[in-house]
């Protein structure tokens, strides 16, 4: 009776373990989806993005903008980037404007950058022989960890380049 008891109780355990585990999966998939859903409407609006500064092989490059989050999953991206070339004592301003599409997926905010067109203010004659709009790619997709997100916070860390964005909800008046 006990053999035919412990053999019971076995199948059983073993049927349903992988029953419960994917429930657990199942759940766990739903939590997520969740969170995403839950992120995307927050998202939503106009941040205004901390200047943030990076350094590129010879040159140190400050970005401070905005981006504007739209409920069909539809970006745009504006604001100033500054590129300061030390060794040759050149600092070249842009104002740079890009549309995209954006979603959350897994705590991630995926963007894709479909195009941009940046505006040399500093020096505008050059334009003529090097159009720094010419050698951006379109289409360019970024990966970015959520690190927070509230209704009028956002935390970024880029995922290739682990670079930190702060940016505050611009209120609406």
């Amino acid at each position: 009776m006990k053999k035919v008891l412990f053999t019971a109780l076995v199948s059983l355990s073993i049927m349903f373990v992988p029953y419960s585990s994917s429930i657990a999966q199942s759940n766990k998939m739903n939590d997520l989806a969740s969170i995403d859903q839950m992120y995307g409407s927050k998202l939503v609006g106009t941040w205004n993005c901390d200047s943030v500064k990076m350094e590129v092989e010879d040159a140190t490059v400050t970005m401070e903008g905005s981006a504007s989050y739209f409920t069909n999953k539809r970006s745009n991206t504006f604001g100033t980037m500054i590129i300061d070339y030390p060794k040759e004592n050149i600092t070249l301003e842009y104002d740079y404007f890009g549309t995209g599409t954006w979603e959350i997926n897994n705590k991630k905010l995926v963007e894709i950058l479909e195009d941009i067109k940046l505006t040399n203010i500093s020096h505008p004659y050059m334009d003529q022989s090097f159009n720094m709009t010419d050698i951006f790619p379109k289409n360019i997709s970024a990966s970015s960890s959520i690190i927070s997100l509230s209704q009028s916070n956002l935390t970024l860390k880029d995922d290739t380049e682990g670079v930190i964005f702060t940016c505050s909800k611009k209120i609406v008046k």
